[in-house]
């Protein structure tokens, strides 16, 4: 009996090793900073919103603060490069795209869909000389754009129009009905691949559906694309399209022109026969121009309301953007290949290019987390950014290069640059929807607050110091202490042993300095040796402690 507890307890320190291996490979990293952002744009401003949403006291359906006499700001679902008049990228300014609002078709009608300009820049030093900043720098609201269709190129197949044609809340949105103006209503835009500072695509999960858009002015500039079903071999079906609830080619016009239909019944799609269904919440979620100019699109999940549930990952599509011209739409390429998650994700949260690259992109994936704070009710985080390599394949289509870098939720903080006395940070907010990877070293993260539901772990204002923050957009920089998105550096790392590793140990050098290729090697060589993390040391300590202890009692 004894030799059996023996036993169980070291099975449990290998299993431990077992457990956090997956995909994770941590990598030496720091927080430089967060922001935040708690502008509400002119636009936006003295126009009611909120109107669908029930008064009340429910978590994600209701709200005591509806209606809101002014748009509110609602987070952001992506962010990309923004560019100067020559093409070159702006360090520090982005374009952050909306999502549709409230979270559905049913309560967004009167949101209006918009991509904000901003500058999103940090101030950092390594503490030199014991130089410290505020602990939320406030981003800049740079220029607004409200997404539009002046040329009223967004019509459905039923022959549906946009939801201000048929009903606004009220006298203040006259000028939205004019500049046709689209709602979280007619789209759930969560994906912005910025082509240049003109042209850019977005990616919607209502149907879900692609189509070219200004990021400037926010004037659409195609009709939407449909997102082409696959077959068994990978090749794009020709007459077989994803659909939703949300998709208005299921309503009839009478219902659309009463605002009767702001989604239908579940049954009611999987008759159309023209279509296949899919989640409402798990279109396109992940969205970036590689490096060859073709779009990569993720969708979100394969769980909900959908017919892909049986497949092993999210599908990842190529796409080639119009021309920018008027009228000129998007074109399916291919299916890429199926992304998979690591245990407890289920959602793909953005995905970005590694600069210059093609083959290799980031992905931040989550869970539903959080869900209140009483443990074990509240659920644990699954937030990782993981780096996969979309040009390697296995026999099921499945993507099988995939690195996990970075956890959201153990974010080092050796500088204390939050000033609250503690060495590490986690992003906790259950949609970290924006992702940007900005040079070879660092990335930038945003969120989607899902206002006015932003108290996720259900707490009281006297409970925290930064109650407005979190309930606003925030942002946090992080860089790695090497320079894993370079592209040659990327592709070492990549092509290099399994990614079984918890963590890894900053590398130290003998004589001389290494250059960052030789440093790379010498970390991917002796992966299969790395020193483990403090938390892992920590955890071995005790355990060979307490099999000694127990092998003394036996």
């Amino acid at each position: 009996m004894k030799f059996t507890a023996v036993s169980s307890f070291l099975l449990l320190a290998v299993g431990f090793s077992a457990v956090v291996a997956q995909h994770s490979d941590y990598q030496p990293h720091y927080l430089v900073g967060l922001l935040n952002y708690d502008a509400v744009p002119d636009a936006l401003k003295n126009h009611t919103s909120g109107t669908y949403i029930p008064f009340g006291e429910a978590q994600w359906s209701e709200s005591t603060e509806v209606p809101f006499k002014d748009v509110p700001n609602v987070g952001f679902s992506d962010m990309e490069f923004y560019h100067d008049d020559t093409g070159a990228v702006v360090p520090g300014q982005f374009y952050c795209l909306s999502d549709n609002g409230f979270g559905t078709s049913d309560n967004s009608g009167d949101y209006p869909l918009n991509i904000h300009h901003l500058r999103i820049q940090k101030p950092f030093t390594f503490r030199h000389g014991e130089s410290t900043f505020e602990r939320y720098t406030p981003v800049e609201l740079m220029e607004f754009a409200l997404i539009h269709d002046p040329n009223e190129l967004i019509q459905w197949e039923n022959g549906a129009d946009i939801q201000v044609t048929y009903k606004i809340p009220d006298d203040t949105w006259q000028d939205y009905r004019e500049l046709r103006v689209l709602t979280g209503r007619d789209f759930d835009p969560e994906g912005l691949a910025v082509i240049n500072q003109t042209c850019a695509m977005l990616g919607d999960e209502f149907m879900p559906a692609v189509f070219m858009v200004d990021p400037s002015t926010g004037i659409v500039l195609s009709p939407f694309v449909r997102t082409p079903d696959i077959n068994e071999d990978g090749s794009l079906s020709t007459d077989m399209f994803l659909t939703t609830v949300r998709d208005k080619v299921h309503c009839s016009i009478e219902d659309l022109e009463e605002d009767a239909c702001p989604s239908v019944a579940s049954t009611l799609v999987d008759e159309n026969i023209e279509y296949r269904k899919h989640d409402p919440s798990g279109g396109y979620e992940g969205f970036s121009v590689l490096a060859d100019g073709s779009i990569v699109a993720f969708l979100e999940k394969t769980t909900g309301d959908t017919t892909l549930n049986d497949e092993p990952g999210v599908r990842v599509y190529k796409i080639i953007p119009g021309d920018c011209s008027v009228g000129s739409a998007p074109v399916f390429d291919s299916f890429m290949g199926y992304y998979p998650f690591e245990y407890g994700a289920e959602n793909i949260a953005d995905v970005s290019p590694i600069p210059g690259s093609s083959q290799y992109v980031v992905v931040i994936e989550r869970n539903g987390f959080p869900n209140g704070h009483l443990f074990p009710g509240a659920g644990m985080p699954a937030n990782k950014v993981c780096i996969v390599d979309l040009t390697s394949r296995d026999a099921n289509m499945v993507f099988d290069k995939k690195k996990c870098v970075l956890n959201y939720h153990a974010i080092d903080d050796p500088w204390d640059v939050d000033g609250n006395g503690i060495f590490v940070y986690g992003h906790t907010q259950v949609t970290n929807e924006a992702l940007i990877v900005v040079d070879d070293y660092c990335i930038v993260a945003g969120t989607d607050t899902n206002y006015p539901w932003t108290n996720q772990f259900n707490l009281e204002e006297d409970q925290m110091e930064n109650w407005q923050e979190t309930r606003d957009a925030r942002f946090m920089v992080v860089c790695f202490q090497e320079p894993i998105f370079n592209t040659d550096m990327v592709s070492k790392y990549m092509s290099s042993g399994s990614s079984g590793g918890s963590g890894s140990s900053s590398s130290s050098s003998g004589s001389g300095t290494p250059n960052n290729d030789e440093i790379v090697v010498a970390q991917q060589e002796n992966a299969g040796s790395r020193a483990m993390d403090s938390r892992s040391v920590r955890f071995m300590m005790f355990a060979t402690a307490a099999a000694s202890l127990a092998l003394c009692l036996v």
